[in-house]
């Protein structure tokens, strides 16, 4: 199992990492503006193999797009674990985790609205949406 936290401490989660379905990165401008990066970067898994371990009445949500609830903690703002309608996953910050879930990026999301300083790497695939069934295939062969 690996935990994972926010900055304060306060929300804190453990995942199975044997059953992490796959790491993305995510260009999209509502995932730069949330994460205040050039991209995010999420692990989805399972939500029988997520446990939330302190501070889930910490939590609170915004919905930046319909279906899309971004989940952060109240007291400092860390972006934390999230529930997406359109996901049979919880999607987890991989920032947000306190060891290594070794693994890597498989797939670059919405690279139509990456951030113009940024080189995606040409050796991960990458989709400028999320809509290409072939795209899926490449990466998430249970996609089929």
């Amino acid at each position: 199992m690996i935990r994972g936290s926010c900055l304060c401490g306060d929300v804190a989660y453990e995942i199975d990492e044997e059953k992490i379905v796959m790491m993305n990165c995510c260009h999209c401008g509502n995932c730069r503006k949330a994460t205040g990066a050039d991209y995010g970067t999420f692990i989805q898994i399972p939500p029988q193999d997520f446990k939330w371990l302190t501070g889930e009445e910490s939590l609170t949500n915004y919905e930046s797009s319909p279906g899309n609830h971004r989940a952060f903690c109240k007291r400092c703002g860390s972006t934390m674990p999230q529930r997406n309608d359109a996901w049979p996953f919880m999607v987890i910050p991989a920032g947000t985790l306190d060891a290594d879930p070794m693994t890597a990026p498989k797939a670059h999301m919405f690279t139509a609205s990456k951030a113009p300083w940024h080189t995606v790497d040409a050796a991960i695939p990458s989709a400028t949406d999320m809509g290409a069934p072939e795209f899926w295939a490449t990466i998430w062969p249970q996609a089929e």
